[in-house]
């Protein structure tokens, strides 16, 4: 709004604090690099009962898609922005050595990180995140569904020697805890949810890095 035809103090503000947001977007999206990591994973079991015979139920080795989006920070650090996806069947592994697959299930997770350099061809990252299971079947450990959104904790690192680093690629070994119950492993009478860990080992591309 204007008096007068002479803009306001508060028309005068909002100009400026547009003009300063554009410009901390400009210079922000030309220092962040985006990653992209593709691997494989292997989880430990989901489930194990050994009330009437030992059991185990677990997922495959499931190949893995791992985007990342670091933004600068003051100091050595760097704020990393997480996508992850994975997919594998899920099978029940019996004492005797028999399996019995029970259906394809989707992992989703999202988190946020923070990341250094460690030495010149070593980074790591602490992060932590949320993940849901999203099962193809209702049947099974997952009758009821996948359970509700979990919270994760993971640490990653970045191994990039010389001639790695000229072709933009860096192998990456993580590793992640989460706590696993579903509604169907509940109605079965299991109380406490099991403790799962994730290993995960892949090739890391710097799609884009940052000025």
């Amino acid at each position: 709004m204007t008096r007068g035809g002479r803009p306001t103090r508060s028309g005068s503000r909002t100009a400026t604090l547009v003009v300063v947001g554009l410009l901390i977007g400009i210079r922000l999206s030309g220092q962040a690099s985006f990653h992209a990591t593709v691997g494989a994973r292997y989880t430990s079991p989901l489930v194990h009962d050994s009330i009437v015979t030992p059991l185990d139920a677990r997922p495959a080795v499931a190949p893995v898609l791992n985007v990342a989006l670091d933004l600068p920070l003051d100091g050595p650090w760097k704020l990393e922005l997480l996508a992850d996806l994975s997919t594998s069947p899920v099978r029940r592994y019996d004492a005797t050595g028999a399996t019995t697959p029970i259906t394809r299930v989707w992992t989703i997770g999202l988190g946020l990180g923070l990341r250094r350099r460690l030495e010149s061809w070593l980074d790591g990252r602490l992060a932590l995140g949320a993940m849901k299971y999203v099962p193809t079947q209702s049947i099974g450990l997952f009758r009821d569904g996948g359970g509700s959104v979990i919270p994760y904790g993971s640490v990653a690192f970045n191994v990039a020697p010389p001639v790695a680093k000229r072709h933009r690629v860096a192998l990456e070994l993580a590793g992640d805890l989460h706590k696993f119950l579903t509604p169907a492993l509940r109605s079965a009478g299991f109380i406490d949810a099991r403790v799962v860990y994730r290993v995960t080992a892949g090739v890391r591309v710097d799609v884009r890095r940052g000025r």
